[in-house]
Protein backbone atom coordinates (compact mmCIF):
# COMPACT_ATOMS: atom_id res chain seq x y z
CA UNK A 1 0.00 0.00 0.00
CA UNK A 2 1.46 3.38 -0.99
CA UNK A 3 1.79 6.28 1.38
CA UNK A 4 -0.92 8.31 -0.46
CA UNK A 5 -3.35 5.41 -0.30
CA UNK A 6 -2.72 4.94 3.39
CA UNK A 7 -3.37 8.63 4.04
CA UNK A 8 -6.67 8.50 2.19
CA UNK A 9 -7.74 5.39 4.11
CA UNK A 10 -6.84 6.94 7.45
CA UNK A 11 -8.50 10.28 6.71
CA UNK A 12 -11.86 10.82 8.51
CA UNK A 13 -15.01 10.91 6.37
CA UNK A 14 -15.90 14.27 4.98
CA UNK A 15 -18.59 16.04 7.05
CA UNK A 16 -21.72 17.07 5.15
CA UNK A 17 -21.91 20.66 4.09
CA UNK A 18 -24.04 22.56 6.66
CA UNK A 19 -25.40 24.73 3.86
CA UNK A 20 -26.81 21.67 2.11
CA UNK A 21 -28.57 20.51 5.28
CA UNK A 22 -30.28 23.89 5.63
CA UNK A 23 -31.82 23.84 2.16
CA UNK A 24 -33.75 21.61 -0.16
CA UNK A 25 -35.32 18.29 0.85
CA UNK A 26 -33.66 18.13 4.26
CA UNK A 27 -35.21 21.40 5.37
CA UNK A 28 -38.61 20.41 3.95
CA UNK A 29 -38.50 17.08 5.78
CA UNK A 30 -37.69 18.81 9.07
CA UNK A 31 -40.61 21.20 8.63
CA UNK A 32 -43.06 18.40 7.78
CA UNK A 33 -41.78 16.29 10.68
CA UNK A 34 -42.18 19.14 13.14
CA UNK A 35 -45.80 19.68 12.04
CA UNK A 36 -46.75 16.00 11.99
CA UNK A 37 -45.10 15.39 15.37
CA UNK A 38 -47.26 18.06 16.99
CA UNK A 39 -50.23 15.74 17.37
CA UNK A 40 -51.55 17.77 20.29
CA UNK A 41 -52.12 20.79 18.07
CA UNK A 42 -53.74 18.74 15.30
CA UNK A 43 -56.00 16.95 17.77
CA UNK A 44 -57.03 20.26 19.33
CA UNK A 45 -57.90 21.69 15.92
CA UNK A 46 -59.89 18.59 14.98
CA UNK A 47 -61.78 18.74 18.25
CA UNK A 48 -62.58 22.45 17.97
CA UNK A 49 -63.83 22.29 14.40
CA UNK A 50 -65.70 19.06 15.18
CA UNK A 51 -67.41 20.82 18.08
CA UNK A 52 -68.47 23.63 15.75
CA UNK A 53 -69.91 21.15 13.23
CA UNK A 54 -71.63 19.18 16.02
CA UNK A 55 -73.29 22.27 17.48
CA UNK A 56 -74.59 23.43 14.10
CA UNK A 57 -75.75 19.92 13.11
CA UNK A 58 -77.93 19.49 16.21
CA UNK A 59 -79.15 23.07 15.98
CA UNK A 60 -80.69 22.00 12.70
CA UNK A 61 -82.88 19.56 14.64
CA UNK A 62 -83.38 22.05 17.50
CA UNK A 63 -81.52 19.87 20.01
CA UNK A 64 -78.79 21.34 22.21
CA UNK A 65 -75.69 19.22 21.70
CA UNK A 66 -74.69 19.37 25.39
CA UNK A 67 -77.67 17.13 26.26
CA UNK A 68 -76.23 14.21 24.35
CA UNK A 69 -72.80 13.77 25.92
CA UNK A 70 -71.04 13.35 22.59
CA UNK A 71 -67.84 11.32 22.86
CA UNK A 72 -64.48 12.68 21.77
CA UNK A 73 -64.34 10.17 18.90
CA UNK A 74 -67.66 11.42 17.50
CA UNK A 75 -66.56 15.05 17.71
CA UNK A 76 -63.13 14.33 16.21
CA UNK A 77 -64.77 12.50 13.29
CA UNK A 78 -66.88 15.56 12.52
CA UNK A 79 -63.76 17.72 12.83
CA UNK A 80 -62.03 15.64 10.17
CA UNK A 81 -65.03 16.18 7.91
CA UNK A 82 -64.66 19.94 8.22
CA UNK A 83 -60.87 20.24 8.33
CA UNK A 84 -59.37 17.99 5.67
CA UNK A 85 -60.87 19.77 2.66
CA UNK A 86 -59.59 23.24 3.74
CA UNK A 87 -56.16 21.74 4.49
CA UNK A 88 -56.06 20.03 1.10
CA UNK A 89 -57.16 23.22 -0.66
CA UNK A 90 -54.55 25.32 1.13
CA UNK A 91 -51.79 22.81 0.36
CA UNK A 92 -52.78 22.68 -3.32
CA UNK A 93 -52.80 26.50 -3.56
CA UNK A 94 -49.36 26.76 -1.91
CA UNK A 95 -47.91 24.07 -4.20
CA UNK A 96 -49.38 25.73 -7.29
CA UNK A 97 -47.93 29.10 -6.31
CA UNK A 98 -44.54 27.58 -5.53
CA UNK A 99 -44.40 25.65 -8.82
CA UNK A 100 -45.39 28.75 -10.78
CA UNK A 101 -42.71 30.87 -9.08
CA UNK A 102 -40.05 28.22 -9.70
CA UNK A 103 -41.08 27.86 -13.33
CA UNK A 104 -40.94 31.60 -13.98
CA UNK A 105 -37.63 31.92 -12.12
CA UNK A 106 -36.08 29.18 -14.28
CA UNK A 107 -37.40 30.63 -17.56
CA UNK A 108 -36.62 34.30 -16.98
CA UNK A 109 -33.25 35.98 -16.81
CA UNK A 110 -32.13 37.61 -13.57
CA UNK A 111 -32.95 41.08 -14.95
CA UNK A 112 -36.44 40.13 -16.14
CA UNK A 113 -37.14 38.27 -12.89
CA UNK A 114 -36.18 41.36 -10.88
CA UNK A 115 -38.38 43.52 -13.12
CA UNK A 116 -41.30 41.13 -12.58
CA UNK A 117 -40.88 41.33 -8.80
CA UNK A 118 -40.80 45.13 -8.97
CA UNK A 119 -44.16 45.07 -10.75
CA UNK A 120 -45.70 42.41 -8.51
CA UNK A 121 -44.82 44.16 -5.23
CA UNK A 122 -47.08 47.23 -5.61
CA UNK A 123 -49.85 45.13 -7.16
CA UNK A 124 -49.70 42.77 -4.17
CA UNK A 125 -49.79 45.72 -1.77
CA UNK A 126 -52.91 47.18 -3.40
CA UNK A 127 -54.70 43.84 -3.55
CA UNK A 128 -53.78 43.10 0.06
CA UNK A 129 -55.16 46.42 1.27
CA UNK A 130 -58.37 45.92 -0.73
CA UNK A 131 -58.88 42.42 0.72
CA UNK A 132 -58.34 43.65 4.27
CA UNK A 133 -60.67 46.62 3.70
CA UNK A 134 -63.38 44.21 2.52
CA UNK A 135 -62.94 41.39 5.05
CA UNK A 136 -62.25 43.25 8.31
CA UNK A 137 -65.75 44.85 8.46
CA UNK A 138 -67.27 41.37 8.05
CA UNK A 139 -66.20 40.56 11.60
CA UNK A 140 -68.73 43.16 12.78
CA UNK A 141 -71.62 42.06 10.53
CA UNK A 142 -71.07 38.57 9.07
CA UNK A 143 -74.74 37.94 8.20
CA UNK A 144 -74.59 39.01 4.49
CA UNK A 145 -71.74 36.56 3.88
CA UNK A 146 -73.24 33.40 5.40
CA UNK A 147 -73.78 32.08 1.89
CA UNK A 148 -69.99 32.15 1.26
CA UNK A 149 -68.50 30.08 4.10
CA UNK A 150 -64.74 30.36 4.41
CA UNK A 151 -64.26 33.14 1.84
CA UNK A 152 -63.97 36.06 4.32
CA UNK A 153 -61.30 34.26 6.34
CA UNK A 154 -59.42 33.21 3.22
CA UNK A 155 -59.56 36.78 1.92
CA UNK A 156 -58.15 38.09 5.19
CA UNK A 157 -55.31 35.52 5.20
CA UNK A 158 -54.49 36.19 1.54
CA UNK A 159 -54.47 39.94 2.16
CA UNK A 160 -51.96 39.49 4.97
CA UNK A 161 -49.74 37.28 2.78
CA UNK A 162 -49.82 39.78 -0.10
CA UNK A 163 -48.96 42.70 2.20
CA UNK A 164 -46.15 40.69 3.80
CA UNK A 165 -44.76 39.90 0.33
CA UNK A 166 -44.93 43.55 -0.75
CA UNK A 167 -43.31 44.70 2.51
CA UNK A 168 -40.56 42.12 2.13
CA UNK A 169 -39.78 43.25 -1.41
CA UNK A 170 -39.71 46.88 -0.29
CA UNK A 171 -37.35 45.96 2.56
CA UNK A 172 -34.96 44.21 0.16
CA UNK A 173 -34.99 46.87 -2.54
CA UNK A 174 -34.92 49.66 0.06
CA UNK A 175 -31.49 48.58 1.20
CA UNK A 176 -32.38 47.64 4.76
CA UNK A 177 -30.48 44.35 4.47
CA UNK A 178 -29.15 42.97 7.73
CA UNK A 179 -29.77 46.21 9.57
CA UNK A 180 -33.39 45.23 9.94
CA UNK A 181 -32.91 41.51 10.58
CA UNK A 182 -34.41 41.69 14.06
CA UNK A 183 -37.42 43.59 12.81
CA UNK A 184 -37.75 41.08 9.98
CA UNK A 185 -38.24 38.24 12.45
CA UNK A 186 -40.93 40.19 14.31
CA UNK A 187 -42.67 41.05 11.05
CA UNK A 188 -42.59 37.43 9.88
CA UNK A 189 -44.03 36.16 13.17
CA UNK A 190 -46.78 38.80 13.16
CA UNK A 191 -47.68 38.04 9.54
CA UNK A 192 -47.77 34.30 10.28
CA UNK A 193 -50.07 34.82 13.28
CA UNK A 194 -52.46 37.07 11.36
CA UNK A 195 -52.58 34.71 8.38
CA UNK A 196 -53.22 31.80 10.77
CA UNK A 197 -56.12 33.73 12.33
CA UNK A 198 -57.60 34.20 8.86
CA UNK A 199 -57.27 30.48 8.08
CA UNK A 200 -58.76 29.59 11.48
CA UNK A 201 -61.68 31.88 10.72
CA UNK A 202 -62.15 30.30 7.28
CA UNK A 203 -62.05 26.72 8.54
CA UNK A 204 -64.45 27.58 11.38
CA UNK A 205 -66.97 28.95 8.89
CA UNK A 206 -66.50 25.94 6.63
CA UNK A 207 -66.99 23.51 9.55
CA UNK A 208 -70.25 25.28 10.44
CA UNK A 209 -71.41 24.95 6.84
CA UNK A 210 -70.51 21.24 6.91
CA UNK A 211 -72.71 20.81 10.00
CA UNK A 212 -75.58 22.58 8.26
CA UNK A 213 -75.16 20.51 5.10
CA UNK A 214 -75.06 17.26 7.06
CA UNK A 215 -78.27 18.29 8.82
CA UNK A 216 -80.10 18.78 5.53
CA UNK A 217 -78.69 15.50 4.20
CA UNK A 218 -79.95 13.58 7.23
CA UNK A 219 -83.33 15.32 6.96
CA UNK A 220 -83.62 14.19 3.35
CA UNK A 221 -82.89 10.58 4.41
CA UNK A 222 -85.49 10.47 7.20
CA UNK A 223 -88.21 8.87 5.02
CA UNK A 224 -85.77 6.07 4.10
CA UNK A 225 -84.67 5.36 7.68
CA UNK A 226 -86.00 2.21 9.37
CA UNK A 227 -89.29 2.70 11.19
CA UNK A 228 -88.93 2.58 14.98
CA UNK A 229 -91.50 1.31 17.46
CA UNK A 230 -90.71 2.26 21.06
CA UNK A 231 -92.13 0.17 23.89
CA UNK A 232 -92.00 1.74 27.35
CA UNK A 233 -92.94 0.66 30.86
CA UNK A 234 -94.15 4.20 31.59
CA UNK A 235 -95.79 6.94 29.57
CA UNK A 236 -93.27 9.08 27.70
CA UNK A 237 -95.87 11.56 26.40
CA UNK A 238 -94.34 11.60 22.92
CA UNK A 239 -96.95 13.36 20.82
CA UNK A 240 -97.00 15.57 17.76
CA UNK A 241 -95.82 15.25 14.20
CA UNK A 242 -97.73 12.04 13.51
CA UNK A 243 -96.35 10.15 16.54
CA UNK A 244 -98.99 7.84 18.04
CA UNK A 245 -99.16 6.63 21.64
CA UNK A 246 -100.90 3.29 22.19
CA UNK A 247 -101.77 2.08 25.70
CA UNK A 248 -101.18 -1.66 25.77
CA UNK A 249 -103.48 -2.18 28.78
CA UNK A 250 -102.30 -5.71 29.45
CA UNK A 251 -101.62 -6.45 33.12
CA UNK A 252 -98.42 -8.22 33.96
CA UNK A 253 -96.54 -7.07 30.84
CA UNK A 254 -93.26 -5.20 31.12
CA UNK A 255 -94.25 -2.54 28.59
CA UNK A 256 -97.47 -0.60 29.02
CA UNK A 257 -97.12 1.93 26.17
CA UNK A 258 -96.12 1.85 22.53
CA UNK A 259 -95.09 4.75 20.29
CA UNK A 260 -95.29 4.61 16.49
CA UNK A 261 -94.25 6.97 13.70
CA UNK A 262 -90.70 7.58 14.93
CA UNK A 263 -87.22 7.49 13.42
CA UNK A 264 -84.02 7.10 15.41
CA UNK A 265 -81.72 10.00 14.63
CA UNK A 266 -78.90 9.20 17.06
CA UNK A 267 -77.93 7.30 20.19
CA UNK A 268 -75.12 8.85 22.18
CA UNK A 269 -74.17 9.48 25.78
CA UNK A 270 -77.00 7.36 27.15
CA UNK A 271 -79.64 9.31 25.20
CA UNK A 272 -81.87 8.47 22.26
CA UNK A 273 -82.81 11.23 19.81
CA UNK A 274 -86.06 10.43 17.98
CA UNK A 275 -87.75 12.48 15.28
CA UNK A 276 -91.18 11.95 13.70
CA UNK A 277 -91.23 10.18 10.36
CA UNK A 278 -92.66 13.38 8.84
CA UNK A 279 -90.05 15.69 10.39
CA UNK A 280 -89.40 18.95 8.57
CA UNK A 281 -87.18 21.89 9.43
CA UNK A 282 -90.10 24.31 9.53
CA UNK A 283 -92.31 22.36 11.93
CA UNK A 284 -90.47 19.30 13.22
CA UNK A 285 -90.08 18.27 16.86
CA UNK A 286 -87.23 16.15 18.21
CA UNK A 287 -87.49 13.93 21.31
CA UNK A 288 -84.55 13.25 23.61
CA UNK A 289 -85.26 10.13 25.67
CA UNK A 290 -82.87 8.64 28.25
CA UNK A 291 -81.72 5.12 27.43
CA UNK A 292 -83.01 2.84 30.21
CA UNK A 293 -83.97 -0.79 30.75
CA UNK A 294 -87.64 0.22 30.69
CA UNK A 295 -87.46 0.86 26.93
CA UNK A 296 -87.46 -1.55 24.03
CA UNK A 297 -86.91 -0.57 20.41
CA UNK A 298 -88.15 -2.47 17.39
CA UNK A 299 -87.05 -1.57 13.88
CA UNK A 300 -88.98 -2.25 10.70
CA UNK A 301 -88.87 -1.33 7.01
CA UNK A 302 -89.40 2.35 6.14
CA UNK A 303 -93.10 3.17 5.86
CA UNK A 304 -94.23 -0.02 7.56
CA UNK A 305 -97.52 0.21 9.47
CA UNK A 306 -97.57 -1.27 12.99
CA UNK A 307 -100.61 -3.20 14.24
CA UNK A 308 -103.38 -1.11 15.84
CA UNK A 309 -102.77 -2.61 19.29
CA UNK A 310 -99.91 -4.06 21.33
Amino acid sequence: MTTATARRAAAPPTAPDPAESRTGPARALRIVASVVANTTLLTALLYFFGLVATQVFFDHFRVHYTLLGQTSDEILARGADGLFMPLAGTAIAVLAGTFLARYLRSRLSARRWAALLRVCAPVAAVLGLVLLAVTVPITVDPEPFHGYPGLPGLGFALGIVLLAFAWRRWSVTGGRGRKGAGFGVVESVAAFLLASIGLFWAVGDYSASVGTRRGFEVEARIPDMPAVVVYSAESLNLTGGGVRQVACGQSGTAYQYRYDGLKLLLQSGGQYVFVPATWRTSSGTAFVVPRTDSLRLEFGPPGSTPPPSC
